[in-house]
């Protein structure tokens, strides 16, 4: 289970995602077996095993559903009418996802799988900084906001530092949007279709709205392997929260991460479009000894700027989820 709060005397460090990898026991057939019939041709469509669209007629006809397609085999694929060759496959296809376990968030820890990643997404190169860039989304912040007078002053020390940063643009947000059910995940779980785990720490709403991982100075590269995993897993939860609503199936979908090391802020964009991030911005906050004892106006001014980047962030993805609420009251009304 997964705690959640609000308040800065909430647990602020959660474990690392550089910790020993997590024990995952989630296999990918607990993952498909709440699919509907469309999600698990949607599924299979995906993974690319040659079927042609006679085969998906057969799940169709049968109204074959995740549970239902876990619990087949070769026998009975070519009884519904399935040809041999694609009854064996399915079959085969039946055990693997039965028997293999997710991949633990943990587990992504090289830079030989980031370079993976970034070629599923189409990175033109094997750094963080190839990228695709964003302008992040800024809200101006008065310097008189009582919020981050006291966030950006208090407890300035790396322990809580990341918290209170996160608390304090949930404050203002709530402000801002009239909403208050805006809240931190502490150790979330989150699962998708490929890799599960705990993300550090989770700005929920109606969905999550973002995810945050801490990461260490000399490696946030990992720290952006591991983020984009755990974007794409709560982006599969997000989704399925929606597929009941057959009309949301082509608006757009995107969700934001932040890796940060308390010092350093980045910012990624996992949308249906690609992936985009804030490496080659600097958005950096001195918390060296020095400026915690001679210059805390440079660390208000450095807090400033990313609670203002966090806040803008967090409107953005309320007015979609707001959209997409409204959508779904319109539908339900009109099949009153």
């Amino acid at each position: 289970m997964s705690s959640h709060a609000s308040s800065p005397s909430s647990p602020s460090s959660p474990s690392s995602i550089y910790t020993d990898e997590e024990i995952i026991t989630r296999t990918m057939g607990d993952v498909i077996k709440d699919y509907d019939t469309e999600e698990l041709i949607d599924y299979l469509q995906r993974n690319n095993l040659k079927l042609i669209e006679e085969d998906f007629k057969i799940l169709r006809d049968e109204r074959v559903a995740g549970s239902d397609f876990l619990e087949l085999t070769k026998d009975d694929f070519h009884n519904y009418g399935f040809k041999r060759g694609p009854a064996s496959k399915l079959a085969k296809f039946v055990e693997e996802l039965n028997e293999t376990k997710l991949h633990a968030f943990s587990s992504y820890k090289t830079l030989d799988k980031l370079k993976e990643v970034l070629r599923k997404y189409k990175v033109n190169g094997e750094k963080i900084t190839c990228i695709k860039q964003f302008n992040s989304v800024y809200e101006e912040i008065g310097d008189d906001n009582k919020a981050l007078k006291q966030y950006s002053t208090n407890e300035a020390t790396r322990c809580v530092f990341i918290t209170s940063i996160l608390n304090a643009s949930i404050a203002i947000t709530r402000k801002l949007t009239n909403n208050e059910k805006i809240y931190i995940a502490y150790q979330d779980d989150v699962f998708g279709e490929d890799s599960s785990g705990r993300v550090d720490y989770s700005i929920k709403g109606y969905e999550d709205l973002i995810c945050i991982a801490e990461g260490k100075s000399r490696n946030v590269e990992i720290g952006y392997l591991q983020n984009i995993k755990q974007l794409e897993s709560a982006s599969h939860m997000n989704k399925r929260k929606r597929t009941a609503d057959q009309a949301f199936q082509n608006d757009e979908n995107y969700l934001y991460g932040i890796v940060s090391t308390a010092t350093e802020w980045h910012f990624i964009k996992l949308a249906t479009e690609g992936l985009c991030c804030t490496s080659k911005s600097e958005y950096r906050i001195n918390l060296s000894k020095t400026a915690l004892k001679e210059d805390l106006e440079s660390i208000r001014k450095g807090v400033k700027i990313v609670i203002s980047i966090i806040v803008g962030l967090l409107r953005d993805r309320i007015t979609m989820c707001d959209e997409h609420e409204i959508k779904k009251c319109c539908i339900q009304n009109n099949n009153k």
